[in-house]
């Protein structure tokens, strides 16, 4: 069964569900995203490196490889906030077992990057993945030490918030956690 998101329109108003894959196949269609910055209590910011391919998904993975602050993901259609799904996902994919109180909503915001990985020699010559979204932003402080979900993760590193920007800057980033990086500075102090 395919997995539905939440198409919206430029001021995040909910159009519809739309089916994942056809949310980000060509230029994509807007919908609902969310990015998580875990912080642990030495106030170091927890980065992870998504996964090259996705044996859970009937496509390919969409920015394989590329690092990330913290966590990725989209709010599943028939949720109504973003802070549900943010708490599921990082259950999910660090194993932390945390309550909605827990996570601090800090903004939004929108933006589009298509995937520069498409297409590859395993794909189509006209296949290509882009990201459209509606991104909801949450901290998570944290003690619990979080263990990745090997299917959507690869690897992580924890990084010293003042050193985030400039770590970002020698690894492949994702296009979304530059973002926050620059919109949210005042997490990455």
């Amino acid at each position: 069964m395919s997995e539905l998101l939440i198409q919206v329109d430029g001021q995040d108003k909910v159009i519809g569900p739309v089916e994942r894959l056809e949310a980000h196949r060509g230029n994509g269609i807007l919908h609902r995203g969310l990015v998580v910055v875990v912080k642990n209590q030495e106030d170091k910011v927890l980065l992870t490196q998504r996964s090259m391919t996705r044996p859970d998904l009937p496509f390919p993975a969409s920015f394989p490889g590329f690092w990330d602050v913290t966590m990725a993901g989209h709010p599943k259609w028939g949720q109504n906030d973003y802070i549900t799904q943010m708490t599921a996902e990082l259950n999910e994919e660090l194993q932390l077992k945390i309550k909605s109180a827990d996570l601090e909503f800090l903004g939004k915001f929108q933006y589009h990057a298509p995937d520069p990985t498409y297409p590859n020699p395993q794909t189509p010559p006209d296949f290509m993945l882009s990201e459209w979204e509606v991104c909801g932003v949450g901290l998570l402080h944290t003690a619990q030490e979080p263990k990745i979900n090997s299917t959507e993760l690869s690897s992580s590193r924890w990084v010293e918030g003042s050193a985030v920007a400039s770590t970002l800057a020698t690894l492949r980033a994702a296009p979304w956690a530059s973002i926050v990086v620059r919109r949210f500075p005042k997490i990455f102090q």
